[in-house]
């Protein structure tokens, strides 16, 4: 039996960089689907289908860690070709959704493009991708611990994702601090549990 999807979505992994596009089935039986990475499993968004309303999707920013809920009416999911879903906080892009092909297309055309700008550079991004994602994942359990910590003492601060570094900037006395995060090399100084500050000299530099 043929099962109609309500439509498709494809969400960058936080944890490795990968990105997949996966089919939200019109009639399943189910309310509730839990998206994860086909590559390293981890969770990418909840999508809650509501009958005869449309759908709702919950994931969280890899960059900023807001939760971000969105909605769809049915009517517009019926409509809809390709969209590109964003951070509410800081606008980085977290994913797609719409019909299959039409991401499909767009994600080649991507690949295409960098390719053409970057010959035989595609597997080295994806590697930095996946390096500098870790990095913020680790940054932000550091960061959770209360193990990042400014010279004037003070553990709050704003991050920002750059290329291939990650900037920390104190919100209470201004410092800030450029973490290097295009290397495996860069990832052995951002330690799990291990506490860091903003004048390590191996890997951050301080105005």
């Amino acid at each position: 039996m043929l099962i109609q999807t309500l439509c498709s979505v494809a969400f960058y992994c936080q944890r490795c960089g990968q990105i997949h596009i996966q089919d939200v089935p019109c009639f399943s039986g189910r309310q509730k689907f839990v998206l994860r990475c086909g590559n390293c499993s981890h969770e990418q968004a909840v999508i809650r289908v509501r009958p005869h309303r449309g759908l709702m999707i919950e994931t969280v920013c890899g960059v900023c860690g807001v939760k971000n809920t969105v909605a769809y009416p049915l009517r517009l999911l019926r409509q809809m070709q390709f969209e590109k879903i964003f951070c509410g906080q800081d606008q980085f892009e977290l994913g797609y959704i719409g019909q299959w092909h039409f991401i499909a297309e767009f994600l080649d055309f991507n690949t295409a493009e960098y390719e053409a700008l970057h010959p035989g550079d595609d597997d080295n991004f994806m590697g930095r991708q996946q390096i500098l994602l870790e990095a913020v994942n680790r940054v932000h359990d550091l960061a959770a611990d209360g193990k990042i910590v400014c010279p004037c003492g003070s553990h709050d601060f704003v991050a920002d994702v750059a290329e291939d570094s990650i900037l920390l900037e104190c919100t209470h006395c201004g410092s800030y601090a450029v973490l290097p995060a295009g290397s495996a090399e860069d990832l052995r100084c951002i330690v799990p549990g291990v506490s860091m500050d903003f004048m390590l000299p191996d890997c951050m530099s301080k105005r």
